[in-house]
């Protein structure tokens, strides 16, 4: 009896304890985060892909939504559109640049100062936001020898700058972090380590992986629009959203090489079918191509000089297979491309350029296929013919008479009617000198 009572004591006392642990386990259970990965440059998909993982967060009531960064920059429409939406979102958004060796260079700047929770993995950097300038239109040149061109210039370079400064540093006021360091980040292109960035107050903690970032912002308190939220990340459930489809094939059509390289095996594509009608295939391939590429300058911001300086090569390229101009035509349309390839991207409106090897490699490879056809152009008008009546001349054959002044000689399996300025013995070899009309063939005795 003492027995069963004491059991009975004993688990009484531990009830609370296993009540409590389980209600912590279904508590935890519950928890859960949205985490999307950014790798690569800021544009409209980007822009797509958030809202996404915003609107999902929403959807499954998570505590947050981790977006894990890297980034070289992006378009600068693109960035504000990121930013007012991170601002606004009603979901807690943490901005992590991860992992070791990634930056947040220039547009990821303002991304990551706009989140909730600022985190660093170690070995990663911030900073450069300074926007790229370059002269609204016109020839360099022209501008040098021109002051009023000069100072509508600087005025145009001055206002951009003065809206990336303010606007970073409404950001940071916003956020409460170091507003002198941002604009720092925009005028003098100041890029710090993490390590710096969380000594300064740029960012709000450096941790090594996801569960140590869970764990480290568990409990902190975030201000959202419609007012303030404790976060209960420790032990929560992670659910990764991917890119879709579309937004993708949009982030892939948004990188400049890309871009560029369709542009680039488009023209190459329709020259070949000029220079060859009726191989179908490159003409095809090269419209489907260039569609593309006019898909990409729908979504970025280009250059139209440069734009006008890849039309101008295409056309030289093309006009080189009509016109005899020695190559001048073709060497033309080669620096009129690797000048609008430098050129087409190069705006304030995005920091991101099409690669200098890219330009080099598609110069080099349009120039050699040109050389492969100027070679076979030269060789194919300087071989004699091979087929009628020219493909007679310099071809042996026999004598089937004695050719005094006229005879019959035998040729590519057939009978000739030839004359000859010597005499030439039946069964003698001979060799065609000239075709001449009336189906006759003038010969020469041919010794081997």
């Amino acid at each position: 009896m003492r027995r069963k009572r004491f059991l009975f004591l004993l688990a009484f006392a531990f009830l609370p304890g296993i009540v409590v642990s389980h209600a912590d386990t279904d508590n935890s259970a519950d928890k859960k985060v949205v985490l999307i990965e950014i790798h690569g440059t800021i544009n409209p998909a980007t822009f797509d892909y958030i809202r996404a993982g915003i609107d999902k967060a929403k959807e499954n009531s998570v505590e947050a939504l981790i977006i894990l960064l890297d980034t070289p920059g992006g378009l600068l429409s693109s960035t504000k559109e990121i930013v007012q939406l991170i601002l606004n979102s009603d979901i807690p958004i943490v901005v992590y640049v991860y992992p070791s060796g990634a930056t947040a260079t220039s547009a990821g700047v303002f991304i990551t100062l706009s989140a909730n929770i600022a985190a660093m993995a170690p070995g990663t950097s911030i900073g450069a936001a300074h926007p790229v300038f370059i002269s609204p239109g016109g020839n360099q040149q022209e501008e040098t020898n021109d002051e009023k061109q000069n100072s509508e210039k600087e005025k145009f370079n001055e206002k951009v700058e003065n809206f990336a400064s303010s606007f970073i540093e409404s950001i940071a006021e916003k956020r409460k972090r170091n507003t002198k360091w941002a604009i720092e980040a925009v005028r003098n292109s100041a890029s710090i380590t993490s390590t710096e960035a969380l000594k300064i107050k740029v960012i709000d903690l450096i941790t090594p992986g996801i569960t140590e970032l869970l764990n480290e912002i568990d409990g902190r308190v975030v201000e959202l629009p419609d007012g303030k939220k404790v976060l209960k990340t420790r032990g929560a459930i992670v659910e990764r959203l991917d890119m879709n489809f579309k937004q993708k094939l949009i982030d892939t059509l948004s990188v400049p090489d890309i871009a560029f390289l369709l542009i680039s095996l488009g023209s190459l594509g329709l020259i070949l079918e000029f220079y060859n009608p009726g191989l179908i295939f490159p003409g095809v391939a090269g419209a489907i191509c260039l569609l593309l590429g006019m898909v990409s300058l729908q979504i970025l911001s280009f250059n139209y000089a440069g734009l006008a300086l890849l039309v101008l090569s295409i056309l030289l390229l093309i006009l080189e297979i009509y016109v005899t101009s020695f190559g001048i035509l073709g060497v033309g349309g080669i620096i009129s491309f690797i000048f609008g390839a430098l050129l087409l991207f190069d705006t304030p409106q995005s920091d991101v350029r099409v690669g200098f090897d890219v330009v080099i490699a598609a110069a080099l490879a349009i120039g050699l296929f040109f050389l492969f056809i100027g070679y076979y152009l030269v060789k194919a008008q300087r071989s004699r013919g091979s087929v009628g009546f020219e493909g007679l001349m310099g071809e042996e054959g026999v004598a089937v008479t004695s050719i005094e002044n006229r005879g019959k000689i035998f040729i590519h399996g057939e009978y000739w009617d030839a004359e000859s300025d010597e005499k030439i013995n039946q069964g003698d070899k001979i060799k065609v000198v000239e075709v001449k009309s009336g189906f006759k063939l003038k010969v020469k005795r041919f010794e081997s």
